[in-house]
């Protein structure tokens, strides 16, 4: 038995809701990495898109704060993750007691994380493409996100699935870390008025 059969087995012993059921970690070992790569450049290169239009002003700010120090960068994009993962966990266990419909919010609660995710993911994205760009002269981000997001394709083409997702979360963790280390590390910053 697979880790992601166990997975899924014991969410059907456990009384979780259906839509919970269909969904375990073994779903996404199963896809092709053909299809993987595709759809990882697809979500990139539009939800990048979407930051851009979103977000351009902020993309050099973000790319300065991310590249003072790469690997501290990729310790806060984890935290970043984390903190995303923690709201959506705290909001799906807040919202169970109150009795909601289990199948559809169970839905929605997967729909909204998989947004917040791949929004972040695409932020980060976006910061490191737009970085490599300015190294080879000029700063454009759509150019190093379609650049990124073909990295990403690659990734999750040639490696095995578990480590083209580590790839996939440190690369974009470099891009969100420094604008979350600036955010967690902002009242430390501040003068004193006196």
């Amino acid at each position: 038995m697979r880790f992601g059969d166990a997975i899924a087995l014991a969410g059907r012993s456990s009384g979780a809701p259906p839509a919970m059921q269909e969904v375990g970690p073994s779903a996404l070992l199963d896809v092709p990495a053909t299809v993987l790569a595709v759809l990882a450049f697809v979500l990139v290169v539009s939800f990048g898109g979407g930051v851009i239009y979103f977000a351009g002003g902020r993309i050099d700010a973000a790319v300065d704060a991310s590249m003072d120090n790469p690997l501290i960068s990729v310790v806060y994009g984890v935290i970043a993750y984390g903190l995303v993962v923690f709201l959506v966990g705290y909001a799906y266990s807040q919202l169970a007691r109150l009795g909601v419909a289990a199948n559809t919010f169970a839905t929605l609660t997967l729909l909204v994380f998989g947004v917040l995710i791949l929004s972040l993911s695409a932020f980060g994205f976006v910061v490191v493409g737009a970085w490599l760009t300015s190294v080879v002269g000029g700063r454009n981000p759509w150019v190093g996100l379609v650049a990124v997001g073909g990295l990403c394709a690659l990734a999750w083409l040639v490696l095995p699935t578990v480590l083209a997702a580590v790839v996939w979360v440190a690369v974009a963790g470099v891009g969100v870390g420094g604008p979350t280390r600036r955010w967690i590390h902002a009242d430390e910053t501040e003068p004193v008025l006196g």
